[in-house]
Protein backbone atom coordinates (compact mmCIF):
# COMPACT_ATOMS: atom_id res chain seq x y z
CA UNK A 1 0.00 0.00 0.00
CA UNK A 2 3.05 2.65 0.61
CA UNK A 3 4.06 1.60 -3.01
CA UNK A 4 0.96 3.07 -4.22
CA UNK A 5 1.06 6.19 -1.68
CA UNK A 6 3.95 7.02 -3.42
CA UNK A 7 2.56 6.15 -6.39
CA UNK A 8 -0.05 9.25 -5.67
CA UNK A 9 2.52 11.16 -4.81
CA UNK A 10 4.73 11.17 -7.58
CA UNK A 11 2.35 10.71 -10.45
CA UNK A 12 1.96 14.58 -10.71
CA UNK A 13 5.94 15.16 -11.57
CA UNK A 14 7.05 12.37 -14.23
CA UNK A 15 4.72 9.73 -14.41
CA UNK A 16 2.38 9.35 -17.46
CA UNK A 17 -1.25 7.27 -17.17
CA UNK A 18 -1.40 5.07 -20.19
CA UNK A 19 -4.94 5.74 -20.81
CA UNK A 20 -6.06 5.39 -24.32
CA UNK A 21 -9.41 3.88 -25.39
CA UNK A 22 -9.10 3.22 -29.18
CA UNK A 23 -12.03 3.27 -31.60
CA UNK A 24 -13.36 6.71 -33.32
CA UNK A 25 -17.33 6.09 -33.85
CA UNK A 26 -20.53 6.15 -31.36
CA UNK A 27 -22.73 3.34 -32.64
CA UNK A 28 -26.30 2.85 -30.42
CA UNK A 29 -28.28 0.05 -31.10
CA UNK A 30 -27.27 -3.01 -30.82
CA UNK A 31 -23.92 -1.25 -31.53
CA UNK A 32 -20.83 -0.19 -29.09
CA UNK A 33 -19.29 2.72 -28.09
CA UNK A 34 -15.85 4.27 -27.89
CA UNK A 35 -14.12 8.00 -28.22
CA UNK A 36 -10.51 8.84 -29.18
CA UNK A 37 -8.68 11.85 -31.19
CA UNK A 38 -5.45 9.82 -31.98
CA UNK A 39 -2.61 12.49 -33.12
CA UNK A 40 0.03 10.24 -34.36
CA UNK A 41 3.12 10.64 -37.36
CA UNK A 42 4.82 7.53 -38.02
CA UNK A 43 8.31 6.82 -39.32
CA UNK A 44 8.90 6.39 -43.02
CA UNK A 45 7.56 3.04 -43.76
CA UNK A 46 7.00 2.06 -39.78
CA UNK A 47 3.38 -0.03 -38.90
CA UNK A 48 1.18 1.79 -36.80
CA UNK A 49 0.73 1.26 -33.74
CA UNK A 50 -1.72 -1.20 -31.48
CA UNK A 51 -4.22 0.70 -29.04
CA UNK A 52 -5.25 -0.66 -25.83
CA UNK A 53 -8.83 -1.42 -26.27
CA UNK A 54 -12.33 -0.71 -27.27
CA UNK A 55 -15.64 -0.07 -25.45
CA UNK A 56 -18.91 -2.08 -26.44
CA UNK A 57 -22.22 -1.27 -24.70
CA UNK A 58 -25.43 -1.89 -26.17
CA UNK A 59 -27.64 1.59 -26.33
CA UNK A 60 -30.68 2.83 -27.55
CA UNK A 61 -30.46 6.42 -30.02
CA UNK A 62 -29.75 6.35 -33.49
CA UNK A 63 -25.77 6.34 -35.01
CA UNK A 64 -23.70 9.11 -34.27
CA UNK A 65 -20.01 9.54 -35.23
CA UNK A 66 -18.19 10.70 -32.64
CA UNK A 67 -14.53 11.41 -33.79
CA UNK A 68 -11.94 10.32 -36.43
CA UNK A 69 -8.44 10.18 -36.13
CA UNK A 70 -6.52 13.08 -36.74
CA UNK A 71 -2.56 13.22 -37.93
CA UNK A 72 -0.38 15.60 -37.19
CA UNK A 73 3.11 16.51 -38.43
CA UNK A 74 5.56 16.79 -34.69
CA UNK A 75 8.78 18.34 -34.43
CA UNK A 76 10.81 15.33 -34.18
CA UNK A 77 10.40 12.38 -36.14
CA UNK A 78 9.30 10.00 -33.90
CA UNK A 79 5.45 8.54 -32.95
CA UNK A 80 3.24 10.86 -30.94
CA UNK A 81 -0.36 10.06 -29.33
CA UNK A 82 -2.88 12.11 -28.14
CA UNK A 83 -6.40 10.72 -26.80
CA UNK A 84 -9.49 11.80 -25.16
CA UNK A 85 -11.07 9.31 -23.02
CA UNK A 86 -14.08 8.92 -20.52
CA UNK A 87 -12.30 8.42 -17.23
CA UNK A 88 -15.47 7.00 -15.70
CA UNK A 89 -16.36 4.94 -18.15
CA UNK A 90 -13.04 3.26 -18.81
CA UNK A 91 -12.76 2.58 -15.00
CA UNK A 92 -16.33 0.52 -14.87
CA UNK A 93 -17.89 2.87 -12.42
CA UNK A 94 -21.58 2.19 -12.74
CA UNK A 95 -23.66 5.10 -12.16
CA UNK A 96 -22.08 6.95 -15.25
CA UNK A 97 -21.98 3.69 -17.33
CA UNK A 98 -25.73 2.90 -16.68
CA UNK A 99 -26.35 6.29 -17.86
CA UNK A 100 -24.38 5.71 -21.52
CA UNK A 101 -26.42 2.46 -21.54
CA UNK A 102 -29.78 3.91 -21.20
CA UNK A 103 -28.65 6.87 -24.00
CA UNK A 104 -28.38 9.89 -21.04
CA UNK A 105 -25.06 10.69 -20.69
CA UNK A 106 -24.68 12.18 -23.63
CA UNK A 107 -27.51 15.00 -22.68
CA UNK A 108 -25.31 16.37 -20.16
CA UNK A 109 -22.88 19.71 -19.82
CA UNK A 110 -19.25 18.32 -21.45
CA UNK A 111 -16.63 18.91 -19.18
CA UNK A 112 -13.34 18.54 -20.75
CA UNK A 113 -10.41 18.11 -18.81
CA UNK A 114 -6.73 19.14 -19.89
CA UNK A 115 -3.96 17.60 -17.43
CA UNK A 116 -0.29 19.04 -16.62
CA UNK A 117 2.49 18.63 -18.24
CA UNK A 118 2.74 15.17 -16.91
CA UNK A 119 -0.01 14.45 -19.71
CA UNK A 120 -1.98 11.85 -17.20
CA UNK A 121 -6.11 12.51 -15.74
CA UNK A 122 -4.47 11.30 -12.69
CA UNK A 123 -4.77 14.22 -10.43
CA UNK A 124 -8.54 15.08 -10.09
CA UNK A 125 -9.29 10.88 -10.10
CA UNK A 126 -11.47 11.35 -6.83
CA UNK A 127 -13.21 14.51 -8.10
CA UNK A 128 -14.70 12.70 -11.04
CA UNK A 129 -17.40 10.34 -9.52
CA UNK A 130 -19.43 13.84 -8.04
CA UNK A 131 -18.54 15.67 -11.28
CA UNK A 132 -20.45 13.18 -13.42
CA UNK A 133 -23.61 14.11 -11.23
CA UNK A 134 -23.28 17.41 -13.59
CA UNK A 135 -21.35 16.68 -16.66
CA UNK A 136 -20.19 14.35 -19.35
CA UNK A 137 -16.50 14.15 -18.01
CA UNK A 138 -13.62 13.77 -20.65
CA UNK A 139 -9.92 13.97 -20.19
CA UNK A 140 -7.22 14.59 -22.52
CA UNK A 141 -4.47 12.25 -22.46
CA UNK A 142 -0.92 12.49 -23.98
CA UNK A 143 1.70 9.77 -24.37
CA UNK A 144 5.10 10.06 -22.65
CA UNK A 145 6.91 9.53 -25.99
CA UNK A 146 4.21 12.73 -27.42
CA UNK A 147 6.53 15.43 -29.42
CA UNK A 148 3.26 17.64 -29.94
CA UNK A 149 4.08 21.66 -30.41
CA UNK A 150 2.16 23.39 -28.01
CA UNK A 151 -0.08 25.05 -31.22
CA UNK A 152 -0.85 21.58 -32.08
CA UNK A 153 -2.02 20.78 -28.76
CA UNK A 154 -4.68 23.83 -28.86
CA UNK A 155 -5.38 22.96 -32.46
CA UNK A 156 -6.12 18.94 -31.41
CA UNK A 157 -8.53 20.10 -28.48
CA UNK A 158 -10.19 23.12 -30.15
CA UNK A 159 -11.13 20.56 -32.83
CA UNK A 160 -12.07 17.66 -30.23
CA UNK A 161 -14.79 20.22 -29.10
CA UNK A 162 -15.81 21.57 -32.20
CA UNK A 163 -16.38 18.67 -33.57
CA UNK A 164 -18.40 16.88 -30.73
CA UNK A 165 -20.48 20.58 -30.80
CA UNK A 166 -21.43 20.28 -34.39
CA UNK A 167 -22.44 16.33 -33.89
CA UNK A 168 -24.30 17.25 -31.34
CA UNK A 169 -26.01 19.58 -32.55
CA UNK A 170 -26.67 18.02 -36.14
CA UNK A 171 -27.65 14.64 -34.41
CA UNK A 172 -28.63 14.40 -31.20
CA UNK A 173 -30.71 18.08 -30.63
CA UNK A 174 -33.58 19.92 -32.20
CA UNK A 175 -31.39 23.78 -32.76
CA UNK A 176 -29.97 22.83 -29.22
CA UNK A 177 -26.41 23.84 -28.40
CA UNK A 178 -24.59 21.66 -26.39
CA UNK A 179 -22.97 23.31 -23.11
CA UNK A 180 -19.17 22.88 -22.95
CA UNK A 181 -17.06 23.54 -19.90
CA UNK A 182 -13.21 23.37 -20.15
CA UNK A 183 -10.88 22.98 -17.07
CA UNK A 184 -7.17 22.70 -17.56
CA UNK A 185 -4.78 22.08 -14.48
CA UNK A 186 -1.41 23.62 -14.10
CA UNK A 187 0.16 23.29 -17.87
CA UNK A 188 -3.36 22.31 -18.63
CA UNK A 189 -4.52 25.63 -17.47
CA UNK A 190 -2.28 27.67 -19.47
CA UNK A 191 -3.85 25.51 -22.51
CA UNK A 192 -7.28 25.80 -21.61
CA UNK A 193 -6.89 29.85 -21.45
CA UNK A 194 -5.80 29.25 -25.06
CA UNK A 195 -8.41 27.11 -26.55
CA UNK A 196 -10.62 29.03 -24.65
CA UNK A 197 -9.90 32.01 -26.65
CA UNK A 198 -9.66 30.33 -29.73
CA UNK A 199 -12.99 28.94 -29.81
CA UNK A 200 -14.01 32.62 -28.74
CA UNK A 201 -12.84 34.21 -31.58
CA UNK A 202 -14.06 31.87 -33.96
CA UNK A 203 -17.32 32.18 -32.64
CA UNK A 204 -17.26 36.11 -33.45
CA UNK A 205 -16.17 35.22 -36.73
CA UNK A 206 -19.12 32.84 -37.59
CA UNK A 207 -22.96 33.24 -37.03
CA UNK A 208 -24.34 31.04 -35.35
CA UNK A 209 -21.23 29.13 -33.63
CA UNK A 210 -21.52 25.71 -32.75
CA UNK A 211 -19.72 25.80 -29.49
CA UNK A 212 -21.43 26.85 -26.44
CA UNK A 213 -18.99 27.53 -24.55
CA UNK A 214 -20.23 28.32 -20.64
CA UNK A 215 -17.42 28.21 -18.61
CA UNK A 216 -13.55 28.11 -17.98
CA UNK A 217 -11.82 26.78 -14.94
CA UNK A 218 -8.14 26.97 -14.72
CA UNK A 219 -6.55 25.07 -11.74
CA UNK A 220 -3.09 26.20 -10.72
CA UNK A 221 -2.46 27.71 -14.54
CA UNK A 222 1.22 27.63 -14.91
CA UNK A 223 0.74 31.03 -17.19
CA UNK A 224 3.01 31.92 -14.14
CA UNK A 225 6.02 29.42 -15.19
CA UNK A 226 8.66 31.84 -16.03
CA UNK A 227 8.42 33.65 -12.48
CA UNK A 228 7.83 30.16 -10.32
CA UNK A 229 10.46 27.70 -8.22
CA UNK A 230 9.32 25.34 -11.38
CA UNK A 231 11.46 27.22 -13.50
CA UNK A 232 14.22 27.76 -11.64
CA UNK A 233 14.72 24.12 -10.60
CA UNK A 234 13.57 21.93 -13.65
CA UNK A 235 16.02 22.99 -16.56
CA UNK A 236 18.68 22.45 -14.83
CA UNK A 237 17.32 18.56 -13.95
CA UNK A 238 16.62 18.10 -17.19
CA UNK A 239 20.19 18.72 -18.06
CA UNK A 240 21.85 16.45 -15.98
CA UNK A 241 23.41 13.15 -16.65
CA UNK A 242 21.30 10.03 -17.12
CA UNK A 243 22.44 8.05 -14.07
CA UNK A 244 21.71 11.43 -11.79
CA UNK A 245 18.47 12.08 -13.36
CA UNK A 246 15.77 10.50 -10.85
CA UNK A 247 17.48 11.20 -8.09
CA UNK A 248 17.56 15.30 -9.04
CA UNK A 249 13.48 14.54 -9.27
CA UNK A 250 13.36 13.05 -6.22
CA UNK A 251 15.57 15.42 -4.53
CA UNK A 252 14.44 18.43 -6.53
CA UNK A 253 11.27 18.35 -7.74
CA UNK A 254 9.19 16.16 -6.15
CA UNK A 255 9.18 18.71 -2.57
CA UNK A 256 7.69 21.58 -5.23
CA UNK A 257 4.63 19.19 -5.55
CA UNK A 258 3.56 18.06 -2.42
CA UNK A 259 2.14 19.31 0.61
CA UNK A 260 2.14 18.27 4.18
CA UNK A 261 -1.44 16.57 4.33
CA UNK A 262 -1.57 14.57 0.77
CA UNK A 263 0.21 11.86 2.42
CA UNK A 264 -0.99 11.74 6.21
CA UNK A 265 -4.49 11.90 4.74
CA UNK A 266 -3.95 9.06 2.21
CA UNK A 267 -2.88 7.28 5.39
CA UNK A 268 -6.70 8.44 7.23
CA UNK A 269 -8.25 6.35 4.00
CA UNK A 270 -5.87 3.41 4.24
CA UNK A 271 -6.08 2.99 7.92
CA UNK A 272 -10.27 3.44 7.80
CA UNK A 273 -10.59 6.80 9.75
CA UNK A 274 -11.88 8.71 7.24
CA UNK A 275 -12.56 9.64 3.20
CA UNK A 276 -12.63 12.20 1.12
CA UNK A 277 -15.92 14.05 1.75
CA UNK A 278 -16.42 13.60 -2.61
CA UNK A 279 -16.44 9.80 -1.73
CA UNK A 280 -19.58 9.37 0.00
CA UNK A 281 -20.58 5.44 -0.91
CA UNK A 282 -19.49 1.78 -1.64
CA UNK A 283 -19.87 2.61 -5.94
CA UNK A 284 -17.10 5.44 -5.35
CA UNK A 285 -15.12 3.71 -2.48
CA UNK A 286 -15.19 0.90 -5.15
CA UNK A 287 -13.57 3.03 -7.88
CA UNK A 288 -11.12 4.68 -5.66
CA UNK A 289 -10.05 1.25 -4.83
CA UNK A 290 -9.62 0.23 -8.68
CA UNK A 291 -8.05 3.17 -9.73
CA UNK A 292 -5.35 2.70 -6.89
CA UNK A 293 -4.08 -1.09 -7.63
CA UNK A 294 -4.42 0.03 -11.62
CA UNK A 295 -1.99 2.90 -10.96
CA UNK A 296 1.59 0.52 -11.02
CA UNK A 297 0.24 -0.22 -14.67
CA UNK A 298 -1.38 2.81 -15.72
CA UNK A 299 2.04 4.72 -14.22
CA UNK A 300 5.36 5.45 -16.46
CA UNK A 301 8.28 7.30 -15.57
CA UNK A 302 9.19 10.36 -17.62
CA UNK A 303 12.25 10.69 -19.53
CA UNK A 304 14.98 13.29 -19.09
CA UNK A 305 14.13 13.99 -22.66
CA UNK A 306 10.50 14.40 -22.42
CA UNK A 307 10.96 17.10 -19.55
CA UNK A 308 13.51 18.83 -21.64
CA UNK A 309 10.77 18.91 -24.18
CA UNK A 310 7.73 20.30 -22.66
CA UNK A 311 9.86 22.12 -20.08
CA UNK A 312 10.48 24.46 -23.40
CA UNK A 313 8.03 23.96 -25.68
CA UNK A 314 4.99 23.74 -23.67
CA UNK A 315 5.33 25.22 -19.99
CA UNK A 316 7.91 28.16 -21.71
CA UNK A 317 6.06 28.25 -25.23
CA UNK A 318 2.64 28.76 -23.61
CA UNK A 319 3.77 30.97 -21.02
CA UNK A 320 5.14 33.57 -23.33
CA UNK A 321 2.10 32.98 -25.91
CA UNK A 322 -0.56 34.16 -23.05
CA UNK A 323 1.62 36.80 -22.28
CA UNK A 324 2.01 38.41 -25.66
CA UNK A 325 -2.02 37.83 -25.74
CA UNK A 326 -3.23 39.12 -22.32
CA UNK A 327 -4.75 42.20 -23.94
CA UNK A 328 -6.61 40.22 -26.44
CA UNK A 329 -7.65 37.62 -23.87
CA UNK A 330 -9.17 40.59 -21.74
CA UNK A 331 -11.09 41.73 -24.99
CA UNK A 332 -12.59 38.35 -26.09
CA UNK A 333 -13.17 36.82 -22.56
CA UNK A 334 -14.08 39.63 -20.66
CA UNK A 335 -17.36 37.88 -20.16
CA UNK A 336 -16.78 34.50 -20.38
CA UNK A 337 -17.17 33.05 -16.80
CA UNK A 338 -13.92 31.52 -14.81
CA UNK A 339 -13.21 29.95 -12.19
CA UNK A 340 -9.62 29.82 -10.54
CA UNK A 341 -8.89 27.13 -8.21
CA UNK A 342 -5.58 28.01 -6.81
CA UNK A 343 -3.21 25.63 -4.02
CA UNK A 344 -2.63 27.81 -0.63
CA UNK A 345 0.59 26.52 -0.14
CA UNK A 346 1.51 25.58 -4.10
CA UNK A 347 5.80 25.71 -4.06
CA UNK A 348 6.01 25.13 -7.36
CA UNK A 349 4.11 27.86 -9.06
CA UNK A 350 3.37 30.88 -7.25
CA UNK A 351 -1.14 30.19 -7.98
CA UNK A 352 -2.55 32.16 -5.42
CA UNK A 353 -0.89 35.17 -6.39
CA UNK A 354 -1.25 34.21 -10.37
CA UNK A 355 -5.05 33.80 -9.49
CA UNK A 356 -5.14 37.42 -8.41
CA UNK A 357 -3.35 38.52 -11.50
CA UNK A 358 -5.43 36.89 -14.09
CA UNK A 359 -8.53 38.39 -12.00
CA UNK A 360 -8.03 41.78 -13.82
CA UNK A 361 -6.92 40.23 -16.76
CA UNK A 362 -10.31 38.17 -17.53
CA UNK A 363 -12.58 40.25 -15.65
CA UNK A 364 -15.63 37.71 -14.62
CA UNK A 365 -13.73 35.72 -12.23
CA UNK A 366 -14.10 34.11 -8.93
CA UNK A 367 -10.70 32.77 -7.28
CA UNK A 368 -11.17 29.57 -4.96
CA UNK A 369 -8.34 29.14 -2.45
CA UNK A 370 -7.83 25.01 -1.32
CA UNK A 371 -6.45 25.38 1.97
CA UNK A 372 -3.44 23.79 3.01
CA UNK A 373 -2.67 22.21 -0.52
CA UNK A 374 0.19 22.25 -2.47
CA UNK A 375 0.80 21.95 -6.15
CA UNK A 376 -0.72 18.07 -6.77
CA UNK A 377 -3.41 18.04 -4.23
CA UNK A 378 -5.28 21.61 -4.89
CA UNK A 379 -7.53 19.42 -7.11
CA UNK A 380 -7.27 16.30 -4.49
CA UNK A 381 -8.87 15.25 -1.07
CA UNK A 382 -9.45 18.63 0.19
CA UNK A 383 -11.59 20.35 -2.39
CA UNK A 384 -14.97 18.90 -3.37
CA UNK A 385 -14.40 20.53 -7.45
CA UNK A 386 -18.27 20.42 -7.70
CA UNK A 387 -19.88 22.18 -5.39
CA UNK A 388 -17.07 25.09 -5.88
CA UNK A 389 -18.44 24.77 -9.65
CA UNK A 390 -21.95 25.08 -8.97
CA UNK A 391 -21.38 28.37 -6.44
CA UNK A 392 -19.54 29.73 -9.62
CA UNK A 393 -21.60 28.49 -12.50
CA UNK A 394 -25.35 28.99 -11.23
CA UNK A 395 -27.16 27.65 -14.47
CA UNK A 396 -25.84 23.84 -13.11
CA UNK A 397 -28.47 24.52 -10.47
CA UNK A 398 -31.38 25.33 -13.10
CA UNK A 399 -33.38 22.80 -14.73
CA UNK A 400 -31.25 19.91 -13.81
CA UNK A 401 -28.00 21.69 -14.56
CA UNK A 402 -27.96 20.02 -17.79
CA UNK A 403 -29.46 20.53 -21.13
CA UNK A 404 -32.89 20.78 -21.98
CA UNK A 405 -33.10 17.52 -23.86
CA UNK A 406 -32.49 15.87 -21.04
CA UNK A 407 -34.63 17.85 -18.86
CA UNK A 408 -37.35 16.09 -21.18
CA UNK A 409 -35.90 13.24 -20.64
CA UNK A 410 -38.49 9.79 -19.61
CA UNK A 411 -35.87 8.41 -16.35
CA UNK A 412 -36.80 4.82 -15.20
CA UNK A 413 -38.69 4.24 -12.02
CA UNK A 414 -35.68 2.33 -10.85
CA UNK A 415 -33.74 5.47 -9.52
CA UNK A 416 -30.30 4.30 -10.51
CA UNK A 417 -29.50 7.37 -12.60
CA UNK A 418 -26.66 9.15 -11.17
CA UNK A 419 -28.55 12.42 -9.86
CA UNK A 420 -27.13 13.85 -6.08
CA UNK A 421 -27.93 16.62 -3.85
CA UNK A 422 -26.77 20.11 -5.18
CA UNK A 423 -24.68 21.09 -2.88
CA UNK A 424 -22.89 24.50 -3.33
CA UNK A 425 -20.22 24.26 -0.82
CA UNK A 426 -18.25 21.38 0.82
CA UNK A 427 -20.15 19.33 3.26
CA UNK A 428 -20.27 20.97 6.98
CA UNK A 429 -18.49 18.10 8.70
CA UNK A 430 -15.65 18.42 6.06
CA UNK A 431 -14.90 21.75 5.94
CA UNK A 432 -15.01 22.48 9.90
CA UNK A 433 -12.10 19.57 9.45
CA UNK A 434 -8.57 20.86 10.95
CA UNK A 435 -4.93 19.89 9.58
CA UNK A 436 -5.29 16.73 8.15
CA UNK A 437 -8.90 16.31 8.68
CA UNK A 438 -10.20 19.42 5.93
CA UNK A 439 -12.06 17.63 3.34
CA UNK A 440 -12.58 14.37 5.32
CA UNK A 441 -15.38 12.61 7.30
CA UNK A 442 -15.94 9.57 8.78
CA UNK A 443 -16.54 6.10 7.10
CA UNK A 444 -20.30 6.47 5.07
CA UNK A 445 -20.80 3.54 6.46
CA UNK A 446 -19.14 3.55 10.21
CA UNK A 447 -17.01 0.23 9.66
CA UNK A 448 -13.96 -0.06 11.46
CA UNK A 449 -12.53 -1.43 7.73
CA UNK A 450 -12.58 -0.04 4.73
CA UNK A 451 -14.64 -1.87 1.67
CA UNK A 452 -13.05 -5.42 0.67
CA UNK A 453 -10.98 -5.62 -2.02
CA UNK A 454 -12.65 -8.14 -3.66
CA UNK A 455 -16.16 -6.07 -3.93
CA UNK A 456 -14.37 -3.54 -6.09
CA UNK A 457 -15.43 -5.91 -8.71
CA UNK A 458 -18.33 -7.12 -7.43
CA UNK A 459 -21.81 -6.47 -9.94
CA UNK A 460 -22.94 -3.84 -7.79
CA UNK A 461 -19.52 -1.92 -8.14
CA UNK A 462 -18.40 -2.69 -11.33
CA UNK A 463 -19.51 -2.47 -14.68
CA UNK A 464 -17.85 -4.87 -16.76
CA UNK A 465 -16.12 -3.91 -20.37
CA UNK A 466 -16.26 -5.84 -23.31
CA UNK A 467 -13.02 -5.12 -24.82
CA UNK A 468 -13.03 -6.85 -27.69
CA UNK A 469 -13.81 -6.32 -31.08
CA UNK A 470 -16.78 -7.85 -33.18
Amino acid sequence: MMRIALALLLSKVFLQARCSIRNDYHSFPGGTFAFSLSAKQQRRGSNPPAYSSSIKLPIHRSPLKLFTSVSHQSEVNRPSTLSFSSPLLESGYVPVVREYSLGILKYKPLLLYIPGFDGTCVAPFLQFPELSTEFDVRGLCISMDDRSSFDILKQTVVEYIGNLSAQYESTISDGEIRPVYIMGDSFGGTLALEVALELSMRSKCSSPSNVNLQGLVLINPATSYNRSNLAKEAPSVSKLPQFLYPFALLIKLVPLFTDAYALPQLLLMLQSKALPSIIDDAQREAYMGRQAFSLPQKLKFMPRETLQWRLEKWLTAGCNSIRRKETLISEILTDLPTLIVAGELDNALPSVSEANRLSNILRDVVVHVVKGAGHANTSGSRVDLTAVMRARFPQLLQEDGRTQSLSSFQFPEDNAINIRDKRIKMKERAAAGRGIYFGMEPRYDGADFGLSPLKYWSPENFQEWNNKDS
